[in-house]
């Protein structure tokens, strides 16, 4: 899914307006304190509404009215049109899905409940009035190819629509700031970071108007000034910027993040910046600034999650979507007749080993790790069930990073990645799976992948015999947190 941009501060994509960045925010975050083991699998129903899921999947639709915009134009104008394609494609299912979301609840997306207040539903129901005929013109160019028609619509309609995105994303905010989950000094901050992605598109989508000459002056001023606010606001939540309200970066991982934005957005706009000095964009011009609007957003996103799992309802806003993914999608993984039948004969190979013998082998593991290979670790990288679990991770498209399969002892059965040790007995993953019960499910605190680049969560379900429905091993998934947000 997408997320972005701001409720507080306002511009529509077609003023000429000069933008003032107006930003008051009164409190800094606190640093990341994740909940213990005892309290991590339960989050209060009375307490968490997905207040700020709901903040975060309504500001995303204002991205998705910029991004839409740029595909339709990159589409329409030939520049890497199988992208551009599948870009829009995205973005509309996206967008469905979100409105859907935020009306009728849709746990997936971290909304546990349907829409109750009228005055949020009514936003809700003016926004879909709006996209109906953009949504339209997507589906007929995906259809029946990038025709000038559904072009014209979307480039004439999008500015309205995300107006309105913007009415709806205010009214959510201020609707679902609370204690519990979201203060409204912490929807401000998140508002002004999800708006550096729908700004990323907004650019991409003006130089390719001017490439293609659908654009004019009034394309350019508006590429200028919203580089000008990009930069701005991307500084201020780097540095900090007090006289404004902002209070500088909570951690040390969140100012990170924002400096490694600030780094490719430097290199990135010498490109705007030519066409700002009058330059006509080539094609390699358009694809570059749609990879630079990619990238940058795929960056603010990760700032984003932390944002979000360092302030109040940083249990919700990840736990119950993943709950969702592993109960109603990964938990399919778990019939597959062959990755049952080596687990029950792994159980049996193993029903006689004492607990030295399985440190020995989790010793012996470590040890081949350590050598950067060995016998063990062969063969299980290289068990059947092992190359079906790598098939599986790889459709779920980045989803999951990781899988592993557990004994009735916490030993490794099968995995798609090599793990740092063979044995998980001593470990939540397995002592809160096979020990508790078949319904089992445990999920992890979020860290960060040093491998992936991507801030991860692990959910560990129990595995049962379909056919004496006993508990015989579990299995644990390495997710994509940011693909769930």
């Amino acid at each position: 899914m997408s997320e972005d941009k701001t409720t507080l501060f306002h511009r529509s994509s077609r003023s000429g307006a000069t933008a003032a960045i107006v930003l008051s925010i009164s409190t800094a975050f606190g640093a990341i304190t994740l909940p213990n083991m005892a309290t991590a699998q339960f989050i209060d129903p009375d307490l968490y509404d997905g207040g700020k899921a709901r903040v975060n999947r309504s500001a995303s639709l204002r991205t998705l009215s910029e991004s839409i915009a740029s595909a339709s134009c990159r589409f329409h104008g030939g520049f890497a049109t199988d992208i551009a394609r599948q870009d829009l494609a995205t973005d509309l299912d996206d967008f469905n899905a979100i409105l859907t979301g935020l009306e009728n609840g849709d746990a997936a997306l971290g909304i546990p409940t349907a829409e109750t207040r009228a005055r949020t539903l009514a936003s809700i129901e003016e926004t879909i009035l709006t996209w109906a005929p953009i949504a339209s013109s997507a589906s007929g160019m995906l259809s029946n190819g990038a025709n000038d028609n559904d072009a014209a619509n979307i480039s004439e309609k999008y500015a309205d629509l995300f107006d309105q995105t913007v009415v709806l994303a205010a009214e959510v905010s201020g609707q679902y700031s609370n204690p519990q989950e979201l203060l409204q000094s912490d929807a401000t901050v998140l508002n002004f970071a999800v708006r550096q992605r729908a700004l990323a598109y907004r650019m991409s989508r003006a130089v390719c108007e001017l490439a293609n000459g659908t654009g004019d002056e009034e394309t350019r001023n508006e590429l200028a000034e919203t580089v000008d606010v990009f930069e701005r606001t991307l500084t201020a939540l780097t540095n900090g910027f007090p006289g404004a309200g902002i209070n500088p970066p909570p951690n040390d991982a969140v100012k990170g993040s924002l400096e490694q934005t600030l780094a490719r957005w430097t290199q990135g706009r010498e490109l705007l910046d030519a066409v700002l000095d009058g330059q006509v964009p080539t094609a390699e011009d358009v694809v570059a600034a749609s990879t630079l609007a990619d990238e940058l957003s795929l960056a603010m996103n990760n700032t984003i999650t932390l944002y979000l799992i360092a302030t109040p309802g940083k249990d919700g806003i990840y736990r119950v979507p993943l709950e969702a993914y592993a109960r109603d999608e990964l938990s399919n993984w778990l019939t597959n007749p062959a990755l049952i039948d080596a687990i029950k004969a792994q159980n049996d190979r193993h029903a006689g080993l004492s607990e030295d013998e399985v440190i020995a082998l989790d010793q012996e593991w470590r040890a081949e790790a350590g050598a950067g290979g060995g016998e063990l670790i062969t063969e299980l990288l290289t068990h059947p069930v092992s190359a079906w679990l790598r098939d599986q991770q790889t459709a779920t498209a980045g989803f999951v990073t990781e899988v592993f399969i557990m004994d009735d002892k916490g030993l490794n059965v099968a995995q798609s990645v090599e793990t740092s040790d063979y044995w998980q007995g001593d470990e939540a993953k397995w002592k809160e799976t096979y020990l508790v019960g078949p319904d089992a499910l445990h999920i992890s605190d979020v860290e960060f992948d040093d491998s992936t680049g991507f801030y991860q969560s692990q959910a560990s379900l129990a595995i049962k015999d379909p056919e004496t429905g006993e508990v015989i091993g579990a299995i644990t998934f390495g997710i994509n947190v940011q693909n769930l947000m």
